[in-house]
């Protein structure tokens, strides 16, 4: 049994801890919604089905932006796999952000990459690409937001900023492939492993760091359209709600007890969309939102998996000719 860790028969003091803070949030959340439901009546609730559609559509598209800057850095890294593995690995690997702990996605990416035979080390630096240069592209994005929560409410003041800036900072410090290769290589001197050598430049991964800003925009433009189907809202809105849900998005998931940042996404989500509407309706939307996301991230990982069952088919077969 690992230290720190308590259990009584298959009883796991840690995760149940861990779905009570989910279970609480959403709790404060509906109790909400439940106190103050002649707000959410009197809301200008609609429905665009074409908006919907639309939106649903972007959002999808984003994921595979978001797979492309994944297949880029295994590229750059020497550990690429054909687009449709890419796929593949990567949809199957998604699954494992609806368990508690963030792990169960990398090690799922981990080890199919490693099935693939692909060094295990690389496949290390890999994932630390892919999650730093997402979390700086968020923080980025949320940053370019500020001015316009300043407009809304008393939520922000120029002075509360510095740290954002400060974390951005040593974050591009960290994106840069020589800063990594001799935190890495100092580890693995200390364990007697051997050293490596990174084949990534610093271009290379600013570009990545693009392509993830990007991922974030049109994602951000398919939540405002999702938001827009439900109740209107005006085309100002738009670089707010993208900052939010960058930020909501981010928050969740490096809370690594919620899964798939379940209960701190809304959390955020609400807090954020209370500065442009009725908090009751935030509520609403959030938990709408989540509904939306899951629903299309589920969709996507089924179609890949079909697509990939039959394009085995297909190989089986002509094998057997």
């Amino acid at each position: 049994m690992k230290s720190g860790e308590k259990k009584t028969g298959n009883f796991n003091i840690r995760d149940f801890i861990k779905w009570v803070i989910v279970v609480s949030i959403f709790v404060f959340l509906m109790k909400m919604v439940w106190e103050n439901w002649n707000q959410v009546k009197e809301a200008s609730f609609t429905f665009r089905p074409f908006s919907l559609i639309l939106s649903t559509l972007i959002f999808a598209f984003s994921y595979f932006i978001q797979i492309w800057a994944w297949y880029l850095i295994t590229l750059r890294l020497g550990i690429a796999i054909s687009w449709g593995e890419t796929l593949e690995g990567w949809f199957t690997s998604q699954l494992g952000k609806y368990l508690p702990g963030k792990v169960w996605l990398l090690l799922g990416r981990f080890y199919y990459y490693e099935s693939k035979g692909k060094s295990k080390k690389i496949i290390s630096v890999a994932l630390y690409f892919e999650t730093v240069t997402l979390l700086v592209a968020a923080g980025l994005i949320f940053l370019s937001t500020l001015p316009l929560f300043r407009e809304m409410g008393p939520f922000y003041s120029g002075k509360q900023s510095w740290w954002l800036i400060l974390l951005c900072l040593f974050a591009f410090i960290f994106l840069h492939p020589r800063v990594l290769q001799k935190i890495l290589n100092t580890f693995l001197l200390k364990f007697k492993r051997d050293p490596i050598s990174l084949t990534i430049s610093y271009p290379d991964i600013l570009w990545i760091l693009v392509v993830c800003i990007f991922v974030w925009v049109v994602e951000g433009f398919g939540f405002y359209l999702f938001v827009d189907s439900i109740t209107p809202v005006s085309e100002k809105y738009i670089l707010f709600l993208t900052g939010a849900l960058a930020i909501s998005t981010t928050l969740g998931l490096i809370a690594l007890f919620a899964p798939s940042g379940l209960g701190v996404r809304e959390g955020v989500l609400v807090t954020l969309l209370s500065l442009m509407m009725v908090a009751p309706v935030a509520v609403v939307i959030s938990l709408l939102t989540r509904l939306w996301m899951t629903l299309i991230e589920i969709g996507l990982i089924g179609m890949v998996y079909l697509i990939a069952r039959f394009r085995k088919g297909q190989e089986r077969k002509i094998q057997n000719v």
